[in-house]
């Protein structure tokens, strides 16, 4: 048996399926642009830029905040000392205290500059003393002279120091650090009441005098404990 296919009715459906299709291209471009956007991250196959850690040399250090501690130091001319710290700047402290040695008591405070870290860091002293009622007859002992009979009499003298130093410290942890350091003082003292021992002395009592100077440089040694409270 033989079928016929009506040409007006093939027609017709060739021209349903090409307006199907029309119909369907716009609505899947339409689907395309309309897809939001996905992130790099999670795109599969996506490529990944690695973030260069920066070097720590070139990263700022953090902000200094101060510190506060105490010092304890031997050595001569000084003597024994205790002082209070106070570490203001990374590169400088400052010390306040009391010192006593075998000439008498006194008073000092200091600065310490710390050019830079390491495992043994080099640092710079520079310190201002002053002694109390020190015996001039025991002074000039230690410097090896001899007093006159009415220096003897001499027995309460004050005298400074101003002292200069280099050495080197280690950390053993953040809060302990051990120093040690030489150097140079000048010493400067004055009797102002020069004339009183010498009428004494002297039973004269129409003696004069100018203050009595004195002034000399010794070398200075000293080791040390810092302890920091924070």
């Amino acid at each position: 048996m033989t079928t016929s296919v009506n040409p007006r009715s093939a027609r017709s459906v060739c021209v349903l399926a090409s307006m199907l299709t029309l119909a369907v291209a716009p609505c899947a471009r339409a689907q395309v642009q309309e897809e939001p956007d996905v992130p790099a991250s999670e795109s599969e196959g996506s490529v990944t830029t690695p973030v260069t850690p920066s070097d720590p040399d070139t990263q700022e250090p953090p902000p200094w905040k101060t510190r506060f501690g105490v010092v304890a130091e031997a050595g001569a001319p000084d003597g024994v000392g205790l002082s209070a710290l106070v570490h203001p700047m990374r590169r400088m402290r400052v010390t306040a205290g009391a010192a006593r040695n075998r000439l008498g008591f006194g008073v000092r405070g200091g600065l310490t500059f710390i050019p830079f870290e390491l495992f043994l860091s080099p640092r710079l002293d520079i310190g201002y003393s002053h002694y109390f009622k020190a015996d001039y007859g025991a002074l000039l002992n230690q410097l090896h002279g001899q007093p006159t009979p009415v220096a003897t009499g001499i027995r309460e003298l004050d005298y400074n120091l101003v002292t200069g130093s280099l050495g080197l410290e280690y950390s053993p942890s953040r809060y302990v650090t051990l120093f040690g350091a030489v150097g140079y003082s000048y010493w400067f003292a004055s009797v102002r009441d020069v004339a009183l021992f010498i009428r004494d002395e002297a039973s004269t009592p129409g003696i004069t005098a100018k203050p009595l100077s004195l002034s000399l440089t010794s070398p200075v040694a000293k080791l040390g404990l810092l302890i920091y409270f924070n």
